[in-house]
Parts: structure tokens; C-alpha cells; sequence
């Protein structure tokens, strides 16, 4: 494995910062964007082919769905952090063992997911508020991607490692093809063959598996420095644990997401039928689902291309952490976060000042459900400036191994400070307090991350 002692990798302790971050950076958010444009694609031609049930359904599932994309992330991200840190120490043979194992991981827990999911799901679809309306729609939808939930698994959790070991654009391409064929394949099936909500399932899960596939095969081929082994895939318990240490606390986010998303639904459910009254087809409940479905889209679209760009510079602080070149990784720190703010708040206030027009794509003629959606919209991303404070420090932490930091910053935003807000505010505001939990999370955890991350600069010499 001496061909890994090159120019590419080792440009990550030595090249520019800002054109090393922004060359790493640029691929990752592009892959995030591909990511978002899972979910949004869905919603859309569900909107147009399908409707306001079909999005009030693909919203339901939504918690499952995010419980699949954590398990994925605990992984790919964990095992990758080990894996960077070992690239910079050239421990080659360790490096090749972390990638392997969690491949094997990867399968496990798709197979686990799937399990789990075909017993428990109607029961979890019932306690996230779904009604008798929205229960066959969601049903449906559901089943279907279970049967993908491998292919969800590998593509983003093995992508992780491409980036790490210099081929940022490999991964964004592997994506790509994934994203355009799921824009293709809804289109195709949804309005032309008109197959429904199935229609979106069959298409998520059929471009997941063309990405699987490619991603996959990077690892086989002969160029490919650390490659898939039979030899390394057997589990070590020593590399299981730090693998799954260090990927709690970035999973920790998306499982947070899936729990808020859970009570989240059962509280527009409960507090839409009080609040929104001539909703006409749905009831109050269903039209609150089906716009915070619509609103979480668009958000989806502003934060994954964020998440994209700092997760981009991990493999970058990672590395120098494990050389010792603390400038570098202050270095890296400062720049993540002047781009990161930068970006939020133009995206900030395009979503405030044209929030109208972007809902109106998804739900075409119902402009009751467009203007609850608008009205969402400027609540739930009130505070959405506010965020890369939070987000830049718990990656840094994340970067550098300290795992508890990390879970402790990315769990504030989504369940110390969301979860009592979300189930406090809303017994005063109604559906009105539903969205504003959020904002209010937002903020607070955003002064806590600054100041943990200031804390721990100072012991960087």
C-alpha cells in the first residue's frame, strides 16, 4: 500500500486551506445536494402526480427514513474519522481493516433496519399520527423502501471513505448518477406509468441501488489503493467499538432528527386539528403534516449542502490533528465557518422573503395547503443563520476523535433543547409553537457550540 504515500494524500498537510477546503468541500456539498434531492424529487412529482395525501404519507415515513440514513451515517462517518486519522499516521493495514469492517457493518444494519421495519412499522406510522386517510399511503410507500434499505446504507456510508482517500469528485459523480437517475425514474414511473406513491418508492430505491453499485465497484477495481477484502471484512470487536463510538455522536443528529420528526408529527396531527379549520379534503392534522412535509423539503435543500461543506473539511482536520499541525487545523476551522455563515444567510433570507414561491411548486391549485406551507416556513427557519455556529464546532470535535463533545453539541439542537420546547410551546401557541420550537433550538445551541469550540481552541498550541 505504498502507492498511498502520494502527492494527493499528502497534500492535505501541506496544500493552501482554502483551496484544499474548497477542493474537498465542493464535491461533498454537491453530494448532499443529491442527497436533498431524494426527498424533494419525491415530493414534487408526489405533489403534482399524487397530492396533498401523498405528501401528508411520504411525511409520515419520514422518521423511518431518517432512522435508516443514521445507521448509515454512524458507520460511514465513524469508521471514516478512524480511517482519516490512520492515513495521516500511515497505518495503511489498520486503515484497510476500519474500511472493511464497516462495510460489513453497513449490511448488518440494513438487514437489522429491514427486520425491524416489517414488524414494527403500521404500529410506528399509528403513534407518529398517521389517519385512516394517510395510513394505506404511507403503508405502501414504506414497504417498498425497506426492501431498498441496503442500498440506502452503502452509498452514503461508504462514500465517506472515497473522500478520505483523495477522490472528492468520485464520490460527487457516484451520486449524481444516483440523483439524476431517481429524477428520471419518478418522472418515469409516476407520471407516465402512473404507479402512485409506489411509483416514488420504486424510484428512490432503484437509483440507490445504481449508486450502491458504482460505489461498490470503486473499491473492487485495481487502481483503488484500499480496497474490499474477504480477509478484513471479519468484525474486530476493538474497531466495531471505536467505529460505533465515534459515529454515535454525527448519527446522533439524524437519530435526534427521527425522534423530533416522530413527536413532531404526532404534534401537527394533534395541534393542526385545533388550529387550521376549512382545510377542505384533509383534515387540520393531515394539512399541517403535508405542509411541514413541504417545509422540511426546502430545508432539507439549504442544510444538506451545509452539512456537505463541513463534513467536506472533516478528512482535513482530521489528518492534521493526527499530524500535529494545529495551525492547520485552526486554519481550517476559521474558513469552514466565514463560508458556512456566509451561505446561510443568503439562503436565510431567500427562504423568508420568497417563501411563497417555493412551496407553490409542491402543492399546484391547493392554495390553502400553499399558504399554511409559507406561513411554516417563516416560523421553522426563523433562526437558520444561526446554525453553522452549532454545526462547524460539533464537526470539529467530531474531526479530532472527541466523541462525547460531539454528541453532546449535535444532540442540543434536536433533542436537549427541541424536544422540551416542541412538547412545552405548543400547549400555549397551538400549531403555532410547533414551528417555533425550532428557531428557539436553533439559537441556543448555536451559543453553546461557539463556546465549547472557543474553550477547546485555546488548548491548541
Amino acid at each position: 500500500m505504498s502507492n498511498l504515500n502520494s502527492e494527493r494524500l499528502n497534500s492535505f498537510g501541506t496544500a493552501s486551506i482554502p483551496k484544499l477546503v474548497l477542493q474537498f468541500s465542493v464535491p461533498a456539498i454537491i453530494s448532499m445536494l443529491v442527497n436533498a434531492l431524494y426527498n424533494i424529487v419525491d415530493r414534487f412529482f408526489v405533489g403534482q402526480g399524487v397530492g396533498s395525501l401523498g405528501i401528508a404519507g411520504i411525511t409520515l415515513c419520514f422518521p423511518i427514513c431518517l432512522f435508516i440514513m443514521a445507521m448509515s451515517m454512524m458507520i460511514g462517518v465513524g469508521g471514516n474519522t478512524i480511517f482519516a486519522i490512520r492515513l495521516g499516521q500511515k497505518k495503511y493495514i489498520q486503515a484497510s481493516i476500519i474500511l472493511n469492517n464497516s462495510f460489513t457493518l453497513l449490511i448488518l444494519m440494513a438487514l437489522t433496519t429491514f427486520a425491524l421495519g416489517e414488524v414494527f412499522m403500521e404500529p410506528l406510522l399509528k403513534l407518529f399520527g398517521a389517519s385512516e386517510q394517510t395510513l394505506p399511503v404511507a403503508s405502501s410507500y414504506m414497504r417498498i423502501l425497506l426492501c431498498g434499505a441496503i442500498f440506502q446504507t452503502i452509498a452514503p456510508g461508504m462514500n465517506h471513505f472515497i473522500r478520505s482517500m483523495g477522490h472528492p469528485k468520485t464520490a460527487m459523480f457516484r451520486e449524481v448518477i444516483g440523483a439524476v437517475s431517481n429524477i428520471i425514474l419518478d418522472w418515469l414511473f409516476i407520471m407516465k406509468f402512473h404507479w402512485g406513491i409506489e411509483g416514488a418508492a420504486w424510484a428512490t430505491i432503484s437509483s440507490q441501488l445504481i449508486a450502491s453499485a458504482l460505489i461498490t465497484q470503486f473499491f473492487v477495481k485495481k487502481s483503488t489503493p484500499i480496497k474490499i477484502r474477504w480477509r478484513h471484512m471479519k468484525l474486530r470487536f476493538a474497531y466495531v467499538r471505536k467505529i460505533i463510538i465515534l459515529g454515535i455522536p454525527p448519527s446522533l443528529m439524524q437519530l435526534c432528527n427521527s425522534l423530533m420528526n416522530a413527536i413532531l408529527a404526532w404534534s401537527l396531527t394533534t395541534y393542526g386539528n385545533i388550529s387550521l379549520h376549512d382545510t377542505g379534503v384533509l383534515s387540520g392534522g393531515d394539512m399541517a403534516i403535508s405542509a411541514f412535509g413541504i417545509v422540511n423539503s426546502i430545508a432539507s435543500f439549504v442544510l444538506l449542502p451545509l452539512l456537505g461543506f463541513v463534513h467536506g473539511t472533516q478528512p482535513i482536520i482530521g489528518y492534521n490533528y493526527g499530524a500535529r499541525l494545529n495551525s492547520r487545523v485552526k486554519g481550517t476551522l476559521k474558513f469552514t465557518f466565514i463560508y458556512a455563515f456566509g451561505f446561510m444567510i443568503v439562503a436565510w433570507a431567500i427562504m423568508m422573503w420568497q417563501a411563497e414561491a417555493l412551496v407553490a411548486p409542491f402543492a399546484p391549485g391547493d392554495l390553502k395547503l400553499q399558504e399554511t406551507a409559507a406561513w411554516a416556513m417563516r416560523l421553522f427557519g426563523a433562526a437558520f443563520f444561526m446554525i453553522p455556529l452549532g454545526l462547524v464546532s460539533g464537526s470539529f470535535f467530531q474531526g479530532t476523535g472527541k466523541a462525547l463533545r460531539s454528541m453532546f453539541l449535535n444532540g442540543c439542537r434536536q433533542v436537549i433543547l427541541l424536544i422540551p420546547f416542541l412538547l412545552i410551546l405548543p400547549r400555549f401557541l397551538e400549531l403555532k409553537g410547533v414551528f417555533m420550537a425550532q428557531p428557539i433550538a436553533d439559537t441556543g445551541a448555536a451559543f453553546i457550540g461557539l463556546a465549547m469550540l472557543l474553550h477547546e481552541l485555546k488548548k491548541l498550541k
